[in-house]
């Protein structure tokens, strides 16, 4: 059995119902059972684990305001311009097919250009849009359509692009957000033109797969990809660069009008140390020594206050996570901090890191400085901690002194 709606045993049918009543508290009237049987797939039919998964993943959704990244998000021009890729039509299923031509991003000009932050709420953005037309999908062709396919054309590729490690931290982050948010979306991932030094490439970002996900990733030398993208895909589906016979309103073959093509990032989009951060007034310096942690306390006393916070380091990386302590009454011997966002390397010597968390119980939110894995290097940060009241439409913020 498949696991899937109508393909299911009668364990799988149990679980299912069980599922559902043990996540009835955040349910929404779209949640229906294919979507729920997508969580227990990923997370084969354990129930617990499917609830942690799905618990966390609706957190994230909130910490993210999807909502918002769906309907109303604007990318920085210089994503608009620089970042590969687009939705140009479906498969023969009536799936979405999305074509990146990943070998001509310039993801090191990117990462001098904006905040980690951006990049995240654009991938997640685009993935919004996916979902959007997978709905729509389903509504004018009468059947359910829940997975996509991604062309990645590995052209001009080189392993520079990889050889750095911010852009592995944050391809395999991007990964990770499919992996826990968006699981069994994935119909298949067709990587053409790729060369010798591929395998080089994707061993760096395979330990974040699940095995499922690696299943569904299918590798094409030169010239052997154009008849098996024909097997899935009507000609008029596809931009005639990639073997079909669309072209947009000038004739483009590459259909550059809905395909971002990437390209060199000119320096004039590189954000200057001048104006890295966004305000200078309440900027916090200090100095966090050589294995060791600097963390920065706030008391909230009232549910549904915003922290954002914004920093930067002057010439290394940082670790950075945000976790959560209970107030003094709410504590047993049992108790520890709870972990919001795990602590990760950020390259915010390149472009500050920024981000918010939704406080929705009231204690103390703990963002933690990092610096315990550099056994000889103290880092120099500044910072901004801002706290925003509950409810509040007003971008104005109080900084935390």
């Amino acid at each position: 059995m498949s696991g899937r709606v109508g393909d299911l045993t009668p364990d799988q049918a149990a679980t299912l119902d069980a599922f559902r009543t043990a996540v009835d508290d955040i349910l929404r009237p779209e949640h229906d059972d294919y979507f729920l049987l997508r969580y227990l797939r990923a997370r084969h039919f354990d129930l617990v684990e499917a609830e942690a998964m799905l618990r966390l993943s609706i957190f994230w959704r909130k910490q993210m305001d999807v909502e918002f990244l769906r309907e109303d998000y604007e990318p920085p021009d210089v994503i608009k311009r620089y970042f590969p890729g687009g939705l140009v039509g479906h498969d023969k299923e009536g799936c979405p097919l999305w074509i990146v031509p990943f070998g001509c991003m310039d993801i090191k000009g990117l990462f001098h250009s904006v905040k980690k932050s951006e990049f995240i709420k654009h991938f997640v953005h685009l993935l919004e849009k996916s979902e959007v037309d997978m709905k729509n999908q389903s509504e004018k062709l009468g059947k359910v359509i829940e997975t996509h396919s991604v062309i990645f054309d590995m052209e001009k590729f080189t392993m520079k692009q990889l050889a750095w490690k911010p852009a592995v931290d944050m391809i395999t982050q991007l990964v990770a957000i499919c992996e826990d948010n968006y699981p069994e979306r994935l119909k298949k991932i067709y990587v053409i033109n790729a060369s010798k030094i591929f395998p080089l490439a994707y061993a760096l970002v395979k330990p974040v797969l699940s095995e499922e996900t690696a299943k569904k990733i299918h590798v094409y030398v030169k010239d052997t990809w154009k008849s098996v993208l024909l097997e899935d895909i009507d000609p008029v589906e596809l931009p005639s660069h990639w073997g079909g016979t669309k072209v947009d309103q000038d004739g483009d073959p590459r259909f550059s009008t809905i395909i971002g093509t990437g390209g060199f990032v000119p320096c004039s989009y590189y954000t200057a140390p001048s104006r890295r951060l966004s305000a200078a007034e309440n900027l916090k310096k200090v100095v966090i020594e050589k294995k060791s942690l600097f963390p920065v306390e706030l008391k909230i006393e009232k549910a549904g206050s915003v922290i954002r916070w914004e920093f930067q380091t002057e010439c290394y990386d940082i670790g950075f996570g945000v976790f959560f302590r209970p107030n003094q009454e709410e504590l047993t011997p049992w108790n520890q901090d709870e972990e919001l966002i795990s602590i990760q390397r950020v390259n915010c010597q390149l472009v500050p890191e920024d981000g918010m968390v939704v406080c929705e119980k009231l204690g103390t939110y703990i963002l933690m400085f990092d610096n315990s894995f550099s056994w000889c290097r103290s880092k120099k940060l500044m910072y901004q901690v801002r706290i925003l009241p509950p409810n509040s439409t007003s971008q104005e913020s109080k900084p935390y002194t």
